[in-house]
């Protein structure tokens, strides 16, 4: 990506990662990054990643998926998992009875992984090497894409000319019960994200919820770290949003389905395994890491809007202090006037209460002398006891 233009370096805004810099540039986002793919591919590579034999029964539902889909150029690639010529042909069954509206190439690939290796990043590294489309998107065996998906992403993609187009994304929690699984519930947890920033500081955007337009991109930016596994995606996706601009305008549509089960990669259920929680953690630590050291280009006119945001949360921040200053100083200024208002009171009752007796001497004597004779027979029945408890000590 060029760095022509003025460049600035800065602390970190609010909500971004610590060591992020901001990198102040005209993205070349909607310039044509390398000659592979011209207009006339309008090919859509979708990469497939597959490990387990026993989640064939979700693949084919992937698969049904992308049969319906309303692009009719589409590729698909699905890598396998040290797999088998066997399995290899159950996968091949199982494409040519979908209910294709148009048929696609379809290649299966035959990936090897060391034993004791997460190979999610491998396999989808080998479908990036062997896909040919000029659009490209990702796709895990036990996830859906809805049927206007991909077409409500490329056409995002060319009318904003930007290098990736991100959509709405609903999570389905399942339960396999009698061999059949069953949906619970439906939700949208990922809607809390909406920009660049957002992403920065979590991921909000599935593997399965973007489209990427190849010709925007240096292909030296395509890969997933294999040292990333089971976060290899948000390590992609901050990789990309550093260089090239995103656009989050669908994010109100969904066009894809996350689906939630104990097998999960990522530990959402009380009962994920122990080493999914390890992994996650450990892969959060070098997601954490790299953060640090994150650069990102952005335009001059995002980057005034992002000062306009912070002069705005400063201002905010300063009408906060104020209104707490001015609330403080109120409250303090109510005890001063309640204490004032409360000897006020004391000195008129007193005051009026000798003016009283003072029209009355008799009456005021005879209470007098009734208050002294309590006052002292209090103090000779305390005496008393005094003189009792000392004498059982």
């Amino acid at each position: 990506m060029s760095n022509a233009g003025l460049r600035i370096e800065t602390e970190p805004f609010e909500g971004s990662p610590p060591g992020v810099k901001v990198e102040s540039c005209s993205p070349p986002t909607t310039t044509v990054a390398n000659n592979l793919y011209p207009e006339s591919n309008q090919t859509l590579s979708i990469v497939i990643r597959f490990h387990l034999p026993e989640r064939l029964s979700f693949l084919e539902e992937a698969l049904f998926s992308l049969a319906i889909q309303a692009w009719p150029d589409l590729e698909l690639i699905v890598a396998i998992q040290n797999g088998t010529e066997e399995l290899k042909h159950a996968i091949a069954e199982i494409f040519d009875r979908q209910p294709w509206l148009s048929p696609p190439r379809f290649a299966i690939l035959l990936v090897s992984i060391p034993e004791g290796m997460d190979g999610r990043s491998t396999l989808l590294n080998r479908g990036i090497e062997s896909a040919t489309g000029r659009y490209l998107a990702f796709l895990d065996d036990d996830d859906v894409v809805y049927q206007h998906g991909y077409s409500t992403l490329i056409g995002q993609l060319e009318n904003s000319g930007l290098a990736v187009a991100v959509g709405g994304c609903r999570t389905a929690k399942v339960q396999r019960v009698s061999d059949h699984w069953f949906v619970l519930t439906k939700e949208t947890p990922f809607a809390w994200g909406r920009t660049r920033n957002d992403l920065l500081r979590d991921n909000f955007v599935p593997i399965h919820s973007y489209v990427i337009n190849r010709a925007l991109i240096n292909p030296g930016d395509l890969y997933f770290d294999d040292d990333c596994p089971p976060l290899e995606d948000y390590d992609f996706l901050l990789r990309l949003c550093a260089k090239y601009q995103f656009d989050f305008s669908r994010l109100d549509v969904p066009v894809c389905e996350y689906r939630i089960h104990a097998s999960n990669s990522i530990p959402y259920t009380a009962d994920a395994s122990p080493s999914a929680f390890a992994s996650h953690v450990r892969a959060q630590k070098i997601i954490n890491e790299k953060k640090k050291h994150l650069q990102f280009a952005v335009s001059v006119d995002e980057l005034v809007d992002l000062l306009d945001k912070l002069n705005e949360k400063e201002q905010q921040r300063m009408a906060e202090e104020r209104e707490r200053t001015e609330t403080e100083a109120r409250l303090r200024q109510y005890e001063i006037d309640k204490q004032f208002e409360e000897r006020r009171f004391l000195n008129t009752l007193t005051r009026k209460t000798y003016q009283f007796f003072g029209r009355f001497p008799r009456l005021e004597r005879q209470l007098s002398n009734i208050a002294h004779a309590r006052w002292s027979a209090d103090k000779g029945m305390k005496a008393k006891r005094t003189k009792s408890e000392s004498g059982k000590t």
